[in-house]
């Protein structure tokens, strides 16, 4: 799984890197890199709120099915399948997408937990040596040990970069250290340094900002798109146990923006922002009513349809066929003569 996710973060690291080429700025790269997976994500977003709309609609006839059954759960689901085929409703559509999000964020994860072989891949033989070479420096080669390696490094590498010793251990080309050069001088956003980790600082400091921003910027868009969706925040019985779920994400997204560098944080708060964004701009088009009422247009206009094809169809037959007239009996009338 590791192996997977740190291909993941190779890839994303080309974005990554095509982004900081723009604008030179690691924490305005990060926002353009977010506006891009976001963007690719939105076609999934779109279906997903379908998806969930469309259960919604359907409430009235489960309620109406699992009534009927009672206690006879395969009947009642198998008249529930029945019933998300006819209306072409997936209710486990959504599930897949509320995943990708945090997929997303491992992989943009390992591309900043990596920035040397995931970001500027700079080949790997070139980056063991330079960390093995930096591990020996006293006092501050201590800091290079551990799983944050290439970040300490780059902490460190203005410092070490013109001495000639580390530059023939290591073994970087020119154009590797023209992107290290480029790279260690765009990690700034207001005097703070994106690759440090907020608990690295204690919960005082400023960078304590990054997780609680994580925070409330995630409970807002959970928060509202709950609410648009019809849906309580009620915690107690079956519903209470989704929405536990669902509170509990922005509890993860602040624990893991506090033990991870400030970049990571920095990407889900643009992350959560723009969502909330999308959220508002989805649900205005395709809300439950808003379907209900496209759906019920469409019905309307289907049956008005079919009307207007039976009465041409009617007409159609009425023109081909003539009418027939009953014939007079022969005779009749020269017998009625007769009798006068």
């Amino acid at each position: 799984m590791n192996a997977l996710f740190e291909s993941l973060g190779y890839v994303f690291g080309y974005l990554l890197w095509f982004a900081y080429g723009l604008v030179k700025n690691f924490a305005v790269a990060i926002l353009i890199f977010t506006v891009i997976l976001r963007a690719l994500q939105f076609p999934l977003q779109i279906k997903s709120q379908k998806s969930m709309a469309g259960t919604m609609r359907l409430q009235k006839k489960q309620q109406e099915i699992q009534e009927k059954y009672g206690k006879d759960r395969e009947k009642v689901n198998e008249e529930l399948s029945k019933l998300y085929e006819k209306e072409n409703v997936s209710p486990t559509s959504g599930c897949m997408t509320s995943f990708i999000p945090m997929f997303l964020l491992l992989g943009v994860y390992y591309s900043i937990r990596n920035p040397l072989t995931n970001t500027l891949h700079i080949a790997k033989d070139s980056v063991n040596a330079a960390l093995g070479f930096a591990k020996g420096l006293p006092v501050v080669g201590s800091s290079i040990e551990g799983y944050y390696g290439q970040i300490s490094f780059m902490s460190l590498y203005p410092d070490v970069k013109n001495n000639a010793e580390f530059l023939a251990h290591t073994g970087f080309s020119d154009a590797d250290i023209a992107k290290l050069d480029s790279f260690a001088e765009g990690f700034k956003m207001f005097g703070l340094n994106l690759l440090d980790m907020p608990n690295s600082h204690g919960l005082w400091s400023v960078f304590i900002l990054f997780p609680i921003l994580c925070f409330a910027t995630s409970f807002a868009t959970t928060f509202v798109s709950m609410k648009m969706n019809g849906q309580s925040l009620s915690l107690k019985g079956q519903q209470g146990c989704m929405n536990s779920m669902f509170l509990l994400m922005p509890l993860m997204s602040a624990w893991i923006s506090y033990t991870v560098p400030a970049a990571i944080g920095l990407y889900w708060i643009y992350s959560s922002i723009i969502g909330f964004i999308t959220t508002i701009i989805i649900h205005k088009f395709y809300n439950a009513q808003a379907l209900t009422a496209l759906d019920e247009a469409r019905r309307i206009a289907y049956l008005e349809e079919n009307e207007i094809s039976v009465r041409r169809a009617v007409k159609a037959y009425s023109a081909t066929e003539k009418p027939v007239l009953a014939k007079k009996p022969q005779g009749s009338g020269n017998r009625k003569k007769k009798k006068k």
